[in-house]
């Protein structure tokens, strides 16, 4: 089995009014890289972070189990495991357990926001390409760009804001190097965005999103 990777913390724009005292805002450095590339704007989904690899399935603290609350997850992962290739890392939202944003006609229970190679975050096409390959959904598009300076009027005019989306991503369009990260992907998440009681994690009768397809939403 591979070491698992455990996915890099995405840093908030100056702007992102949920950035708490312990998270990361980009430098004035890489915000100038990042606002100089071709960009992708994606919706930030209110879920748990998921990596899915040939061998392996692990949330972002790598060694956290499988609670019962990725029931789904891990069947989807059980079904596109074979054809994940040696090597690549596969990044999903898992959003089967409602949190704090109620979703009600999402495509499935994981989204595919990213995937990796060895050395890359691949491009969006590709990641896109990967998702269909793999039968998986991917977070909601919402547009491409340039740089970061007109994300947020984007984000809303896509019909969203804080009463039904977390936030947004912004990200490079094309191959990322691992290394570089932080150079080329930042997020917005709106004020108090975890509104769950404390203790949600640690219960079995979890409120479940919506979905277009109903087999995803059965709780077992």
């Amino acid at each position: 089995m591979r070491a698992r990777t455990k996915y890099p913390r995405t840093p908030h724009l100056p702007w992102s009014p949920g950035c708490a005292d312990d998270d990361r805002i980009i430098s004035a450095e890489s915000l100038r890289v990042l606002d100089a590339l071709p960009t992708v704007i994606t919706e930030k989904m209110d879920g748990g972070n998921i990596t899915l690899m040939r061998d392996a399935m692990y949330a972002r603290s790598v060694d956290s189990g499988t609670p019962v609350w990725e029931t789904r997850s891990k069947a989807e992962w059980a079904r596109v495991a074979g054809d994940i290739p040696d090597g690549f890392r596969v990044s999903c939202e898992s959003v089967w357990a409602r949190r704090s944003v109620a979703y009600e006609n999402l495509e499935g229970p994981l989204l595919v926001f990213g995937v990796w190679d060895r050395t890359h975050l691949l491009s969006w096409d590709d990641t896109e390409l990967w998702a269909a390959l793999l039968g998986l959904p991917t977070v909601p598009f919402i547009a491409t760009t340039t740089g970061t300076r007109d994300a947020l009027d984007l984000w809303r005019g896509a019909g969203l804001d804080e009463s039904v989306s977390e936030g947004f991503v912004v990200r490079s369009s094309g191959p990322v190097e691992t290394s570089r990260f932080a150079d080329c992907v930042a997020k917005w998440v709106r004020a108090g965005h975890v509104q769950t009681r404390d203790d949600w994690r640690h219960r079995d009768d979890f409120p479940l999103n919506g979905f277009r397809t109903p087999a995803c939403s059965l709780s077992s």
